[in-house]
């Protein structure tokens, strides 16, 4: 597999900060107060991204949705093509898996012009494996009416997927090559066309987080000791517009919304963490637990890796 390493210098910009298919607005024009983030690194790319993961060694990878690329960004900020995958449309979510990743992919457009509208009735959903070299050593295809977003790891060996059209979570299990029904709910639905239903997913402490953009809400479940959903999917949040979020070690969730970045306590209050931002479809809260970070989604100008301290 071809792969060129780009050295990117770290740039600090003075201005102020802000997945999955959906409706991540463009970066404003007026710049804001330059202590709140700044750029980790430039894409070579002006793709739309849409979801990002980090591997225990530190190093971030991101997902350029059209691109279908996977970029690596070492914990020196050096931008790698670490895999490409032309047999798809479009790939989604990221996570990391046994030194390699599963996505999510589509192997149809979902978009259908004119006008330009999403409709992901029959997208050509995919669960893709890939090796730690990044190269795709299996494909687990699902089924029409499907539309897997964002992945996360939810126990030893499997995964839960976000379904932004069948109002469902799936469980999967990369090793059998096989994707199970684990929760059908209509709080997940979308609502009207090109809605997009639930988006991002995150597994902390036991409870499985959803976004579910049309409905301007996070839902929660339990996981139970069977690895089964315990109790009924609730609403934890509302009052935002969330794609796919990241989620810190106290259970803090933060959120890109437009061209925001919503802060949602462990028992749900929202609120504002920061405003007039470059809009992005992912948040990651790094290792550390000190960065958050967000790739930003829109323009003509090649993408950026953004951060900002948690305070």
């Amino acid at each position: 597999m071809a792969r060129s390493t780009i050295r990117v210098t770290m740039q600090l910009f003075a201005v102020c900060l802000g997945a999955t298919i959906s409706v991540s607005a463009q970066e404003r024009t007026t710049p804001a107060a330059s202590s709140q983030f700044e750029t980790a690194v430039t894409l070579p790319s002006a793709g739309p991204t849409e979801n990002l993961c980090q591997t225990p060694d530190g190093s971030i990878y991101i997902t350029g949705i059209d691109d279908r690329i996977l970029w690596k960004i070492s914990p020196k900020g050096d931008v790698e093509k670490f895999a490409t995958i032309p047999s798809m449309v479009a790939i989604l979510g990221v996570a990391p898996y046994k030194g390699g990743f599963v996505l999510t992919a589509f192997q149809k457009s979902f978009r259908r012009p004119p006008p330009t509208l999403r409709d992901l009735s029959d997208v050509g959903p995919a669960v893709l494996v890939l090796d730690k070299t990044g190269n795709l050593v299996a494909t687990i295809p699902g089924e029409k009416g499907q539309a897997f977003n964002g992945i996360a790891e939810a126990g030893k060996g499997w995964y839960l997927a976000a379904d932004s059209n069948a109002s469902s979570l799936w469980r999967i299990d990369p090793a059998k090559k096989k994707i199970e029904l684990w929760l059908k709910d209509d709080q997940l639905a979308p609502t009207g066309a090109p809605a997009i239903g639930a988006n991002g997913i995150k597994v902390h402490d036991g409870w499985v987080y959803v976004s579910v953009t049309a409905h301007r809400a996070i839902y929660r479940v339990q996981i139970g000791p069977h690895g089964k959903p315990k109790g009924a999917l609730s609403l934890f949040a509302q009052g935002l517009r969330p794609e796919d979020f990241g989620i810190a070690k106290d259970g803090t969730i933060y959120a890109p919304t437009g061209n925001s970045i919503d802060k949602i306590s462990p028992t749900g209050e929202v609120s504002k963490f920061l405003d007039g931002v470059p809009g992005g479809p992912a948040a990651l809260v790094d290792k550390s637990g000190k960065w958050l970070y967000w790739p930003t989604r829109g323009g003509k100008d090649p993408q950026r890796l953004l951060k900002a301290a948690i305070k």
